[in-house]
């Protein structure tokens, strides 16, 4: 990556604010928010998943609660793509692109994660928005051709995006590569080291941190090549060393993991 350009490690703390960001936005004012919304209690509170007072709630308000987490990442998506119209500073620019981003890849993710595994928050498992339904295979198949188009069309999105917001009249795809592959390795990592924290086990972080990072923003991975991004016509920007935005995120990242990474129980 050219370091004139790009400072690296603006770019990956930003990064790691942005996947903490969205996974706290899904979980606890999606999920958490419905459960108690509904008349529930939450009686666990954990980085990457809320557990439910199941028994509380009709079928109807847990199919709720379920699929509350996933419209929230996508109306942060929405939101965040309608932001970019009006943030003027590149730093500011990257952070609300990658929100915008890990929000409409996790709300279209989950529907192919769903419609493959039968779990997840969309899939037929107990606390599942398909759990009881009549002939779930078909709701499946509806759900992954559905999910496989929004996907695909939400990381076009977000790569042409990005390539509008970095400029350069050379190398522009280089750039978008680096830069997404970057958020993807900083995003994941940081997810998945958080996960470790967790006293569920490996299952949370296979299930629930990995999955979401690794496989719900993959796109971040492939898709600039996906998009066919040519040079652009305008001079390449700069994103420099930000201490500010630095620290930031390290004492936000670290906040959420130390509060939320060992869970909090609601006795």
């Amino acid at each position: 990556m050219n370091t004139r350009n790009v400072d690296w490690l603006t770019v990956a703390t930003i990064a790691a604010l942005a996947y903490v960001t969205g996974t706290a936005l899904h979980e606890h004012l999606g999920h958490a928010a419905s459960c108690v919304a509904l008349g529930s209690d939450v009686k666990k509170f954990g980085a990457f998943y809320v557990d439910c007072d199941d028994p509380r709630l009709s079928a109807m308000g847990v199919r709720m609660v379920a699929l509350a987490g996933p419209i929230v990442s996508l109306l942060t998506g929405l939101a965040c793509a309608r932001l970019l119209r009006i943030a003027r500073a590149p730093l500011a620019r990257l952070f609300t692109w990658m929100l915008a981003s890990i929000g409409l890849m996790t709300a279209f993710g989950y529907m192919l994660f769903s419609a493959i595994s039968g779990i997840g928050d969309l899939g037929t498992g107990n606390d599942g928005l398909l759990h009881g339904v009549a002939m779930p295979w078909l709701w499946r198949a509806l759900m992954l051709g559905v999910g496989y188009w929004l996907y695909d069309r939400s990381v076009v999105w977000s790569m042409r995006t990005l390539a509008g917001i970095v400029g350069g009249r050379e190398g522009r795809p280089q750039r978008v590569q680096r830069i997404a592959l970057l958020s993807y390795i900083a995003g994941a990592v940081t997810c998945i080291v958080i996960g470790l924290f967790n006293p569920e086990g490996i299952v949370i972080v296979l299930t629930s941190a990995a999955a979401a990072s690794l496989g719900g923003t993959s796109g971040f991975a492939w898709g600039p090549s996906r998009a066919r991004i040519g040079a652009g016509d305008s001079d390449a920007i700069v994103f420099p060393r930000s201490w500010a935005w630095i620290a930031v995120s390290v004492v936000l990242v670290l906040a959420y993991a130390i509060v939320f990474g060992p869970t909090m129980t609601n006795s």
